[in-house]
């Protein structure tokens, strides 16, 4: 009975240890200010390895941007 008792209290313990790491894993990925950095350190790193992508994302925007004032400018609507 005794080991029993002690089975259990070590599978909880267990489990709280399990559960608390789970928690803290789930708040460290809510964390806004973490991931915002994480993800601007990323798109930092992105660009500084090879910027001709994000040059040409940038020029294919102006296109997208330029056209569609261009449509609604001398667009007969």
């Amino acid at each position: 009975m005794a080991s029993n008792r002690t089975t259990i209290a070590a599978d909880i313990a267990a489990k709280r240890e399990q559960f608390n790491k789970s928690v803290g894993e789930l708040e460290h990925k809510l964390d806004f200010d973490v991931q915002r950095k994480a993800l601007s350190e990323k798109i930092a790193g992105s660009y500084q390895a090879n910027p001709v992508p994000w040059w040409i994302g940038v020029g294919a925007l102006a296109v997208v941007v330029v056209s569609s004032v261009a449509w609604a400018v001398f667009g007969d609507d």
